[in-house]
């Protein structure tokens, strides 16, 4: 934190000021952390990816990447060179105050597995939790994400706040794990997504379908 210019007094520079917003609770503040994290990159010799502002790769003269992936202020290093991964991952704690967590085993809510040289991702322990937790764990595998020919058709009547709440909490659960590791469900979710706004009990109920 820093006096703003034309506000410091000589001799009390360093004060602390008091604050009517907290700066995490500013639209700005997300954008200004991105902007000095490219910056301090860009200067350990990392390159954005324009296709996605949350990796960064830096190329060895030999052609091996260390490629970062940055999520607000979780952050992957990764690359086949685990010499290469660790001396950048080391320049990287010199300039940032941080923790080492070691090898990446699971990553919001996705669990990270390495096996025969390859690695495999999944959601099934958020999967499990969010099946418990709207009470149908012990319900039977659905061989589609929909029932065959099912349409679903807009509400006529008022969803209750109750149905309206948890519908939402579905829907965005199961938005979760499409975005996550599952494509296969995108067009059975987004087509029930349509209905947040007024669900009906048989739109809650075939939401459960998908899960």
């Amino acid at each position: 934190m820093e006096q703003p210019q034309g506000f410091k007094v000589l001799g009390n520079e360093h004060k602390v000021l008091c604050l009517k917003k907290a700066i995490y609770g500013l639209k700005q503040a997300a954008r200004t952390w991105w902007h000095e994290l490219d910056r301090s990159l860009k200067a350990l010799g990392f390159s954005r990816l324009y296709a996605d502002a949350g990796i960064f790769i830096a190329k060895h003269a030999d052609g091996t990447m260390v490629i970062i992936l940055t999520y607000v202020d979780d952050i992957i290093l990764t690359g086949p060179n685990t010499a290469l991964v660790a001396s950048k991952k080391k320049l990287f704690m010199d300039k940032w105050e941080c923790r080492d967590l070691g090898e990446c085993r699971e990553f919001f809510c996705m669990r990270i597995e390495y096996r025969g040289g390859k690695t495999y991702l999944d959601q099934v322990p958020y999967l499990e939790k969010i099946l418990k937790c709207f009470g149908i764990a012990d319900a039977k595998a659905a061989q589609t994400p929909l029932p065959t020919s099912y349409k679903p058709e807009p509400f006529d009547g008022t969803a209750t706040a109750a149905l309206w709440s948890q519908y939402q909490s579905v829907i965005g659960s199961l938005l979760y794990l499409m975005l996550g590791t599952h494509p296969d469900l995108a067009f059975a979710v987004t087509q029930m997504a349509k209905f947040t706004h007024n669900p009906s009990e048989e739109h809650l109920l075939k939401s459960k379908h998908i899960l």
